[in-house]
């Protein structure tokens, strides 16, 4: 064999190899485990720990450990364990805990008078802390929710600034942790694929959903024409949606997928406070079905959407 060929036989191989590995690492080491946007526990969640009176509960994603918060308390429980391991939160209260959802480390907003910090715990030690300041934050700033890519490590963090405003910040692997600038600061609901650096937001007052690309830096309006509110995304990279009245009351919902577009599944029978539209009762409903909701397509959609419209323009003459 030739000196070229053998080393271009070796490049072929090599690549084979790294594909290999990668796809491996893609598909089992970092798939994830467990779909994320869920926070809090049910009370099956809770069985193999004590029955806390005070507090809110949180379950791990593998129901090894449930943590009790309170704004100025943390008490993690081991499953099977009557005492818990009280975390030390150095004088900061809490605005907002979720375990991440394929590991035991949860995500914390902690906050003072002057900070706010991001802080990742360890289950196994709950002493051992991460934590992460976010600079030039107005006083009395608060993280309240937070979007997690699995795969990339990356950390979106919804901070309110004031009422009806706020801000959203990101943080990735290597702590490097910036303030990111959305086209809207009445901002709804966040969620991030879970092995993409893509991440949703929806403006509250305007009914618009938003995609941006945290690596390039680019982002676009994804919904179609109408007003709508994001639910959530799954694992598969499904895209939930849900149509919207003036009052921000659900009427349709709808999946979609970049670059494919959206689709209505069904509709409620009456207007649904968005609050009670959730990715798991959303899940529920288009596998079982529900009295409070009917199959939709996109032709009756449309005709729903323009008899909606003609009754609204009705009502304002």
């Amino acid at each position: 064999m030739k000196p070229f060929t053998r080393v271009l036989s070796a490049f072929a191989v090599g690549i084979l190899l790294q594909g290999g590995v990668y796809l491996y690492l893609d598909q089992y080491m970092f798939a994830p485990t467990t779909e994320f946007n869920v926070s809090g526990a049910s009370k099956d969640d809770t069985k193999n720990f004590p029955n806390v009176k005070e507090g809110r509960k949180y379950v791990s994603y593998d129901h090894q450990f449930m943590a009790v918060v309170t704004d100025d308390s943390l008490r993690i429980y081991k499953a099977g364990e009557s005492k818990p391991t009280t975390v030390n939160l150095k004088g900061r209260s809490i605005s907002y805990f979720d375990w991440m959802p394929d590991r035991n480390y949860a995500i914390m907003g902690l906050y003072t008078d002057n900070k706010v910090v991001m802080a990742r715990l360890n289950a196994d030690d709950p002493e051992h802390e991460v934590d992460t300041e976010l600079e030039d934050v107005p006083k009395g700033s608060r993280i309240v929710d937070a979007a997690y890519s699995e795969a990339t490590n990356v950390v979106y963090m919804k901070v309110k600034v004031r009422e009806g405003a706020y801000r959203i910040y990101r943080t990735d692997a290597n702590y490097d942790t910036r303030r990111v600038y959305m086209q809207a600061t009445d901002i709804g609901r966040i969620a991030v694929f879970y092995d993409e650096d893509n991440f949703f937001y929806d403006n509250a007052k305007t009914g618009d959903i938003f995609m941006f690309n945290g690596i390039e830096g680019g982002w676009r309006v994804i919904n179609p024409p109408g007003r709508y509110r994001l639910i959530g995304v799954d694992t598969s990279k499904t895209i939930y949606i849900g149509r919207v009245d003036e009052d921000n009351n659900v009427i349709t919902v709808y999946t979609g997928k970049l670059g494919v577009g959206f689709k209505p599944v069904y509709k409620y029978n009456n207007p649904t406070t968005l609050s009670e539209v959730t990715m798991s009762t959303v899940k529920e409903i288009i596998a079982n079905g529900s009295d409070d909701t009917t199959k939709v397509t996109e032709d009756n959609e449309k005709s729903s959407s323009s008899d909606s419209s003609t009754n609204s323009k009705k009502k304002k003459n």
